[in-house]
């Protein structure tokens, strides 16, 4: 299905615990004040300090509610594909198809990013004659937001996506299909790759992924350490309270949302892994690698940079020409 419209965001779900109790602090440093003179000093500094906690509260819950969007596409070698579900929800993703046969990689970007991304994390793969499929995740690039983004959200319109846009692929010229995942694409790739599988015409490969987000939580902790745990615990309060309101429907917890409960792929995976990756550290490929199978390699690159391009790039090219060659 084709649209002309650009990306819709609905209004994104709202911290009301946050702002609830940030009205409560106003109102009763108020009466306070009014009631005694004796302690106004030390009423106005704690109400104060109430309501800083609940302004980075605030940031936190809005920076894990709403990417910051980039209205970004690749270059001109990629048709720009618009889907609309049946509820009206646009996907966008971009498609290069050579005249002979070859593999065929589906590639997803990381997290404020878009397939402009994907691109040139994939070009050796382009390179070497892939046709290449790059998906703008949900509040990504082209695509609609959410209210709350979410990582099963945004999977299950992916999964809706593909499933109908594989009867527009020419099969003939696909002699075999890789995915790939690049950060919290790689998270999404982690849950999805075995579903995703099972809707094509012809089975996945392997699954590469580059830098992979491993878990939810690890992330939150990572962004709300030291003095921002306390407004972290608020935040996680409203995000928790909002996923229920605004959420999928779906029966998960906190703990869920990372390995293995999130998923572990059951196709051979290769996975390529920044040594100073300043967004999520080693410690997400450390939770991940106990799960690893007999089928999987990994490899960590001391020179490439989690959004590197160019030099940043590190070995990336020879490794996955490596990769391809098996």
């Amino acid at each position: 299905m084709l649209s002309v419209r650009g990306p819709l965001d609905p209004p994104a779900s709202k911290p009301l615990f946050i702002l609830y109790f940030s009205l409560f602090v106003i109102i009763s440093c108020i009466f306070s004040l009014i009631l005694t003179d004796d302690f106004s000093y030390y009423i106005l500094f704690l109400g104060i300090f109430l309501l800083i906690i609940c302004y980075i509260s605030y940031i936190i819950f809005h920076n894990f509610v709403r990417p910051i969007r980039k209205i970004r596409s690749p270059n001109n070698r990629f048709k720009q594909i618009n889907w609309l579900s049946d509820k009206n929800e646009l996907v966008v993703h971009f498609e290069k198809w050579n005249d002979d046969i070859a593999p065929l990689i589906i590639g997803i970007h990381g997290w404020q990013s878009d397939s402009s991304s994907t691109e040139y994390k994939i070009q050796p793969f382009i390179d070497s004659g892939y046709h290449a499929i790059m998906i703008d995740l949900p509040g990504h690039g082209l695509s609609d937001g959410l209210k709350i983004w979410t990582a099963i959200e945004s999977g299950q319109r992916i999964l809706s996506m593909l499933e109908h846009q594989v009867r527009n692929w020419d099969i003939s010229k696909i002699d075999s299909i890789v995915l790939f995942g690049h950060s919290i694409g790689g998270f999404l790739v982690l849950r999805f790759a075995d579903e995703i599988n099972s809707i094509l015409p012809i089975p996945i490969s392997h699954v590469y992924l580059e830098s992979p987000m491993t878990s939810f939580p690890l992330v939150f902790k990572q962004r709300t350490r030291g003095w921002k745990s306390i407004s972290g615990l608020i935040a996680q309060l409203d995000l928790n309270w909002a996923f229920r309101r605004d959420g999928p429907d779906v029966d998960i917890v906190w703990k869920n949302f990372e390995v293995p409960d999130w998923g572990v792929p059951s196709i051979p995976v290769r996975i390529l892994q920044a040594k100073e990756d300043i967004a999520l550290d080693l410690d997400h490929l450390d939770l991940l690698q106990p799960y690893a199978g007999d089928d999987w390699e990994i490899i960590i690159d001391p020179n490439l940079k989690h959004f590197g391009r160019g030099q940043d790039r590190g070995n990336a090219s020879e490794i996955y020409d490596s990769w391809m060659k098996e």
